[in-house]
This record gives C-alpha cells, structure tokens and sequence, in this order.
C-alpha cells in the first residue's frame, strides 16, 4: 500500500463509569471518512494488536474504525473487570458514542460473547432513521460440550493450526493483561451464548476459519438459526485468529453489513 493511503491511527481515553478504556481509531486519509460507517473491533482475551491488520484494511476501504483496548494497558487509573460482564460494559458505552449513522459490532473469540452482550445493551438505541446497526461475530467462544476443561484443552491444540507466528505480537498485550486472561476464559465459559443471541433485534453474522476448533461450522449455524433475527453463518479460510491471517476476507463481511439497506 502506498503510504500516502494508510490510515491515520490516533489513540483515545475515554471514561466508562468508573472505569477507562482506550480507543485506538483509525480513519481513512482518502475520501470523506466514515463514509461507510463506523466499525468497533472488540478483541479477544483483551489483546488487542492481533486485530490491528483488520482495523487497518476497513479503514482503507472507507470506514472509521475504533479498536477496543478495555485491559492491555496500565497506569492511566482503574480497568474494567476481566469477564465478558465488564467487557461487555465498556464496550456498550462505546457502542452508545458510535455515529450517526451505520455501525457495525465485530467480535473475535471472548470478544464475540462481550460485543453480543455490547449489542444487546445498546441495540435499542439504534431504532431511529440513521440508526442501523449490526453484529459480526468472528470465532464465538464457547461451545456447550468445550465449557470443561477436558474439552477446551485438546481444542486448543488444533484451533490455531492455520495461524502464523506473525501472532506473537500478541505477546506484548499479554504481558500487561497477565493473569486476566484465566479470568476472562472462566467468565466466558460460564456465558451460554446460545441463550442470549434469541434476544437479537439487529442484523448478525457468525464467521470462523475452517480449521477453528473452537467455533466449528455446526456452533456457527446453531446460533445462527437461534438467532432473534435472520442470521448467517459464513466459513472462511484460515483457523482461530483469521482476522489476523485475512483480514481483508473477514473484512468484506463487516464491510457488507455497513452497506445493507435497513430493513424496517
């Protein structure tokens, strides 16, 4: 890409509650920005960078982009708590600020289960003219029968099996969300995403690699099927952290929903 076409990245605090988040928002240089909507990415495990290639390709093809950074800092006062409760809240505040006009909620892996809980707060508050909202969830976390240990481990083993070492970027969110990432799985595990995605009023897609043992082709069409609107379940390539490995084909379903004519 030329360098005179790459998003220009600015980092934001913003307070929720008693909590602060930070916001890393990138905007298109070309164009009018976010001409095509606005985008919130909300990371898995609260490790934000691994969705940083994403973030970037959307805001190439015209969109504000806004990537949530709820744990992976220290030292600007107090962080949400490591569940999908406290993810989930700071991710509604920000939903709430989205706008005007389309936006759309992606979620990868434990982000998945914190932006559905996001959407559900805020969906609500996008029923107006210009209101049009939707939910993108990449690699939902956790299937019924992976909430056990003994069945999440020997998942784990082949879920990343496609990615690239290219990920260990990660490493240095990791370093500063430390022990919240055991916290976060145990409160995802406890999270029955199949009971909650009913209650959806906006327009939802479910994607995972093809090599995601983690959010195998059947768990995509249980929820899609149970979900309170039509939803869809797509494949792609890739496995577990696709939107690292594809972005830009990840992207396009995000990119569509901020296209889609609202119905209603």
């Amino acid at each position: 890409m030329d360098s005179s076409q790459e998003p220009a990245l600015t980092t934001q605090w913003r307070r929720v509650g008693d909590t602060w988040v930070r916001l890393l928002r990138f905007d298109p240089v070309v164009g009018e920005a976010g001409a095509r909507g606005t985008v919130l990415l909300v990371p898995g495990l609260g490790l934000p960078r691994y969705l940083l290639p994403l973030a970037r390709h959307l805001a190439t093809q015209g969109a504000v982009v806004v990537v949530m950074d709820a744990l992976a800092w220290r030292g600007r006062g107090r962080r949400t708590a490591p569940t999908i409760g406290g993810l989930a809240a700071v991710a509604a505040g920000v939903v709430s600020t989205l706008g005007p006009g389309p936006a759309v909620v992606f979620g990868h892996s434990t982000g998945a289960q914190a932006a559905l809980e996001a959407v559900l707060e805020t969906q609500a508050q996008w029923s107006g003219p210009s209101g049009r909202l939707a939910l993108v969830m990449g690699g939902p976390t956790f299937r019924p029968d992976q909430r056990r240990w003994r069945r999440l481990g020997p998942a784990a083993l082949t879920a990343y099996r496609k990615d690239t070492p290219k990920e260990l970027v990660v490493l240095k969110d990791v370093a500063r969300v430390r022990t919240d990432l055991v916290r976060i799985v145990q409160s995802g595990r406890r999270h029955t995403v199949e009971d909650r995605v009913p209650l959806l009023t906006v327009p939802l897609t479910l994607t995972a690699g093809e090599a995601d043992s983690f959010a195998t082709g059947d768990w995509l069409e249980l929820l899609a099927a149970r979900a309170g609107v039509p939803g869809r379940a797509v494949v792609l390539p890739g496995s577990h952290n696709n939107p690292f490995t594809h972005p830009e084909l990840v992207g396009a379903l995000v990119l569509d929903h901020l296209e889609r004519p609202r119905v209603g």
